[in-house]
C-alpha cells in the first residue's frame, strides 16, 4: 500500500469540492478534460466513504452513484487514469464493480509537484534519499524543458531565414535526437528539414516515445511512402494514446489501421464473403462501389464488428418493408452514440424499446377511450334549441 497520508480524508469532508491544483497541474500530468470529469465523478463517491485512507472507493458504489457511466466507459477511463499513475485499481478481485480504486498516486504526485515549486514546504517532510533524488530529477527535467525551448526558438530561427537545419544544431541535441535525425536524413537522402526537425521534437518531448519505437515506427512509415511529418505525427499521437511499445504491437497497427486506410479503394474492388453474406440476409444488391463503402464505414470508421452489422440488418428486415442502408445507418449510428458493441447489449436496448412502445400504446389507447366517453356525455345532454322553443309555443 502507499505511504499514509492525511491529505485523502480533505476530500471526504470537502462536499464534492473539485481541488483546483489539478487544473494548475493538469497540462504537466497529461490530464485531459474527460479525465477531470472522471475525477470529479470519483471525488463524488469518495466523500461517501468513511475512512478514505487505504480503503479507496468500490467501482460498484461508483456507478451506482453516477449511473451515466457505463461499465465499458468507466473501465476505459479508468485504464487510462491509472496508466498515467493517477489512481490505482485493485486487480485481486475477479468481479469488475468489487474492485476498489485507490487516490494514493494522485496525492502522492501532487505533493510532490507542490513540494518542487515551493521547497520551502518540504522542510522536516520525506528527507529520506529517495525523495531527495526525486528532487534532483525534477531540476534536471526543468532544465531540459527550459533547454528544449532555447532549441526550439532556433528552429523557428532557421526557419525564417528559410533555411535548411544545420549538422551544428543538431551535433548540439542529445544522443536520442541526433540518432532519430541521423535515420531520417539517411532514408529521405536529405538533411532533415525544419518542419520535420519541429515534428521530432514533439515525438520526443510531448509525446516522450523512446527512440527504439521511433525507430521502428518511421522505419513503417517510409516503407509505405508516408513521408510528410504531419501523417506521421497523427501516426505518433496514436501509438502514444494505445500504449504502444512494441515492434509486434507497431506491426499490428500499421496492418490493421494505417494500411486499412491507405488501400480503401482497392478493398473496395475485392471480394468480401462478409459483404457478400450481408447482402444475400438483407436482399440488398451491395455490388455498387458506394454501397461497399457504407459498409466499410460501419465496420472500420465506426468500429463495428460483423455481427453488430448483421444485428442491424435484421431489425430493417423486420421493422421495414422498403428499408435500405439508411435505416441500418440510423440504427448504427443510434448505437455507437450509446457505446453499444455488444449483440447482447443490443438485444437488451431492443427488448427496453419493446417495452416502452407497448407503455405508450396502451397510455394512448385509454386516453382514446377517456375522450369518446367525453363526448358521448354531451352528445345526451345536448338539446338543439330549435326544439326548446317549439316546446315553450305548445305550453
Amino acid at each position: 500500500m502507499h505511504p499514509k497520508s492525511a491529505g485523502l480524508e480533505i476530500f471526504r469532508w470537502g462536499y464534492v469540492n473539485f481541488p483546483a491544483v489539478l487544473f494548475y497541474y493538469a497540462k504537466e500530468m497529461d490530464l485531459e478534460i474527460d479525465d477531470l470529469g472522471m475525477l470529479a465523478a470519483v471525488f463524488y463517491s469518495f466523500e461517501k466513504s468513511k475512512p478514505l485512507y487505504q480503503s479507496g472507493i468500490r467501482i460498484g458504489q461508483l456507478l451506482q452513484d453516477c449511473p451515466c457511466l457505463s461499465k465499458a466507459k468507466l473501465s476505459r477511463k479508468l485504464n487510462r487514469l491509472e496508466k498515467l499513475e493517477i489512481i490505482s485499481v485493485q486487480e485481486n478481485r475477479k468481479n469488475f464493480v468489487d474492485r476498489y480504486v485507490f487516490l494514493e498516486p494522485l496525492i502522492d504526485k501532487l505533493e510532490n509537484l507542490i513540494i518542487r515549486d515551493h521547497p520551502q514546504l518540504s522542510t522536516g517532510q520525506k528527507t529520506d534519499q529517495k525523495f531527495a533524488e526525486s528532487q534532483i530529477n525534477n531540476e534536471v527535467s526543468l532544465l531540459e524543458e527550459y533547454r528544449h525551448k532555447i532549441e526550439q526558438l532556433e528552429l523557428e530561427l532557421q526557419e525564417e531565414k528559410g533555411g535548411r537545419v544545420s549538422l551544428d544544431v543538431i551535433n548540439n541535441k542529445n544522443g536520442n535526437y541526433k540518432k532519430v535525425a541521423d535515420f531520417i536524413s539517411k532514408k529521405t537522402g536529405n538533411l532533415m528539414s525544419v518542419k520535420m526537425a519541429g515534428e521530432l521534437n514533439k515525438w520526443l518531448e510531448e509525446m516522450s516515445l523512446t527512440p527504439e519505437i521511433l525507430l521502428c515506427m518511421l522505419e513503417l512509415c517510409f516503407e509505405r511512402s508516408i513521408y510528410n511529418p504531419r501523417d506521421i505525427t497523427r501516426i505518433a499521437r496514436d501509438i502514444k494514446e494505445y500504449s504502444i511499445n512494441t515492434v509486434e504491437g507497431l506491426e499490428s497497427y500499421f496492418t490493421n489501421y494505417v494500411d486499412v486506410e491507405k488501400n480503401k479503394a482497392l478493398r473496395v474492388n475485392k471480394f468480401d464473403p462478409d459483404i457478400a453474406e450481408f447482402g444475400s440476409f438483407t436482399g440488398i444488391d451491395m455490388a455498387a462501389e458506394a454501397r461497399k463503402k457504407v459498409y466499410y464505414k460501419w465496420r472500420y470508421d465506426w468500429r463495428f464488428s460483423h455481427q453488430m452489422i448483421m444485428k442491424a440488418g435484421e431489425i430493417m428486415c423486420q421493422r421495414t418493408k422498403n428499408g435500405g442502408l439508411e435505416y441500418i445507418d440510423s440504427v448504427l449510428n443510434n448505437w455507437m452514440s450509446k457505446e453499444i458493441r455488444q449483440v447482447s447489449e443490443a438485444d437488451n436496448e431492443i427488448s427496453k424499446f419493446k417495452t416502452r412502445n407497448r407503455n405508450e400504446k396502451i397510455a394512448a389507447t385509454i386516453n382514446k377511450n377517456d375522450n369518446r366517453k367525453a363526448l358521448n356525455v354531451e352528445y345526451e345532454i345536448y338539446v338543439p334549441p330549435s326544439s326548446i322553443e317549439e316546446l315553450k309555443s305548445k305550453v
